[in-house]
């Protein structure tokens, strides 16, 4: 038997901010009504009821029952709200079914009216009755008084409430629930994000002081030399313009590449404006530059998150979200912990010493013992540095964390049946050295040649998914010439891994058959494709090596412009196209050996790192965190905990890995701060 419901409240208490855990444990956070649907009949509980509600009461105590919600937050209520205040049966999480993971498996919008629409289900959304519901936790700025309860206004509340249930009926009877594999990975998820993860509050609060009393000074130094405030970014363009420096927009990632930075947050396609760092770029110009992009740092608004979202014992919940991406992997939520600031480039101290500089708040002292590109570091740049470690293992407690390394270039070789490289590999020798000598016609050494090295770095991680010559310019040459450019894709494609662009071909070429003939399967080098009918819709499935299936959603077969195409020598050839969630819009992707290949070879990495998930949480390794290609545990300080052990159990055998010969390699840290 199932049950499917959805909770509708009121707080003070900000939802998007805090997240659904700390909204759910806030005293002022009120249940107004809930609607379940079993038999086939919709039921409604509220506080009022509650005394007579004993069907509800019933099938929470039975284990054979489960429970249907659109995202967790019904299950944060039932935890923090409806266990403790009203006495109901806690409902674990194996007896959940989250119609959202299956919306996030298949590919389709998270939000459940987004969904809907576009799997076009019969369900509208009551504007009116959302606008009701959200103002009962809204202060009315004339009386000072939160609107009445009045029955007519409950009624829309519980006619809101009902619509809500319906359209998660329809969704999971149309998708149905996640297949067994999954399934356990969602568990996993849900026991992550149930755990959480503990924030130093005392750092937080001291960085937020830094920052407050940091950010004047530099405010004033930046009007100083402008003439302006921060804030006003079309006049400081202009500026910047009169200063001999054009900068198409003020974008995070394009600030980082004229300063010379590493961007840790870049954009979506990775690239970072393609401007390259500008010689003799003026002092005046670079100091404005970094204060601004200081002052306004998306990053330390992290503190602000950090300090709402913790629950009443000090950590924080619901920091990942399932399946985000469609090839499965991970995404951050509240605080973002998959794009904190690496900070590597502040020199001066470790971990412990930037956190005790940040506590003492002297600004004077940071100044004088950290510096950053050779230069005294600003106390807002070591905060920025240190954000990560704010994440911190309870008393008595250690995280202890594995990464694998430079997985998706090393499953791209694997997969193309580039052995010679895997080997390479195997044996515990970097390619990037090879890569490089290719590039430059001579050997190249780590250490004596640097550039050149990071060049190689670069190539060999970042070409194995169909990179053209101008964006791996952009991106990792913009000094270089095109010549320079060019060689550096050649090298990769025809000499270092001449079967890589096989494997693309193969993967476009099996996908674009299985587009114009529905129904049939096509494969290569054991991926296969097929459309099939999902929820009435059409969906083109990728099964991968270990079965797990990439879904894209309405493919459909269209004609497609080269790239390398002019007017006076067109290049258009037959091709398939999908729709796809893409910085919050829906809208149509291309698809081509490039992108396919990168979605297979992402998939299987995000595999790997499932399985190594399940072994470590049945070893009795609690992971509180997984970010990219790294897990994290929190594990008893007491010796027992290893790095090393923890390194077995990720590298343990995996078939699909061991058949195409995919060279595992898992670098450990460990430490009671997040400190990667």
């Amino acid at each position: 038997m199932k049950v499917v419901l959805d909770f509708e409240t009121a707080s003070f208490c900000d939802l998007k901010l805090c997240g659904a855990d700390r909204y759910a444990q806030d005293p002022n956070t009120e249940v107004l009504s809930l609607v379940y649907h079993v038999n086939n009949t919709y039921n409604l509980w509220s506080p009022a009821t509650a005394a007579t509600d004993d069907l509800l009461r019933r099938l929470a105590a039975d284990p054979s029952v489960k429970f249907v919600s659109h995202a967790s937050f019904e299950q944060a209520v039932w935890r923090w709200i409806m266990v403790p205040v009203f006495g109901f049966a806690p409902i674990p999480i194996k007896r959940w079914v989250d119609t959202q993971a299956s919306c996030a498996l298949h590919a389709l919008p998270l939000d459940l009216d987004h969904a809907l629409s576009v799997l076009g289900l019969p369900v509208v959304k009551d504007l009116d009755g959302r606008k009701v519901t959200l103002d009962l936790s809204k202060i009315n700025k004339k009386t000072g008084m939160l609107p009445a309860k009045t029955p007519e206004i409950m009624e829309k509340v519980y006619d809101y409430n009902r619509i809500d249930v319906v359209g998660t009926v329809h969704l999971h009877d149309a998708l149905g629930e996640l297949p067994d594999g999954e399934r356990t990975v969602w568990e996993i998820d849900q026991a992550i994000n149930q755990r959480g993860i503990k924030i130093d509050l005392p750092f937080v609060r001291a960085a937020k002081r830094l920052v407050n009393e940091g950010s004047m000074p530099l405010v004033q130094e930046f009007r100083e030399i402008t003439g302006l405030n921060p804030t006003q970014g079309a006049k400081f363009l202009q500026w910047l313009g009169d200063k001999g420096v054009e900068l198409p927009n003020l974008k995070k990632e394009t600030v980082a590449a004229i300063l010379g930075e590493d961007d840790e947050d870049q954009s979506e396609d990775g690239s970072a404006g393609g401007l390259g760092e500008l010689d003799n770029l003026p002092g005046e110009v670079r100091r404005a530059l970094d204060i601004r992009a200081l002052v306004g740092s998306s990053s330390l608004k992290k503190l602000d998150r950090m300090e709402h979202c913790v629950g009443f014992d000090g950590r924080a919940r619901g920091l990942l979200q399932y399946h985000a991406a469609a090839t499965g992997r991970w995404a951050g939520r509240i605080l973002q912990p998959q794009n904190f600031p690496q900070g590597s480039d502040v020199e001066g101290g470790g971990v412990e010493e930037k956190i005790s500089a940040v506590l003492a708040g002297d600004r004077a002292a940071i100044l004088s013992t950290f510096t950053r590109n050779k230069r005294p570091c600003d106390p807002l740049e070591l905060v920025v540095a240190s954000l990560r470690h704010a994440l911190l293992a309870g008393g008595g407690f250690t995280f202890v964390a594995g990464d694998y390394a430079g997985i998706e270039a090393r499953i791209v070789l694997a997969l193309a049946g580039q052995h010679d490289k895997t080997e390479l590999m195997a044996k515990g020798l970097s390619p990037y050295c090879d890569v490089a000598g290719l590039i430059y016609g001579r050997p190249i050494d780590k250490y004596k040649d640097p550039v050149e090295y990071k060049i190689g770095k670069n190539t060999f991680l970042g070409c194995g998914f169909q990179m053209g010559w101008q964006t791996y310019q952009k991106r990792y040459c913009p000094n270089e010439s095109d010549e320079f450019a060019k060689a550096g894709i050649d090298a990769y494609r025809k000499a270092f891994a001449p079967l890589v662009p096989r494997l693309w071909k193969g993967l476009e070429d099996a996908a674009l058959e299985a587009c114009h003939n529905p129904g049939k399967v096509f494969g290569s080098h054991g991926i296969r494709y097929k459309i099939k009918t999902i929820a009435d819709k059409p969906f083109m499935v990728c099964r991968l090596l270990d079965e797990k299936d990439i879904y894209y959603f309405d493919p459909r077969p269209c004609l497609k412009r080269m790239p390398w195409s002019t007017p006076e020598k067109e290049d258009i050839r037959p091709a398939w196209k999908y729709r796809t969630k893409k910085k919050g819009a829906w809208v149509w992707v291309d698809a081509y050996g490039g992108i396919l290949t990168e979605n297979v070879v992402q998939a299987l990495a995000r595999q790997l790192l499932c399985r190594a998930m399940e072994r470590l949480e049945a070893a009795g390794w609690p992971i509180v965190l997984t970010v990219h290609d790294e897990i994290m545990c929190e594990v008893p300080d007491n010796g027992e905990y290893t790095e090393g052990r923890l390194k077995e159990i990720m590298c343990a055998p995996v078939e699909w890995a061991e058949q195409i010969k995919v060279p595992i390699n898992v670098e450990t840290w460990q430490s009671t701060r997040y400190k990667k």
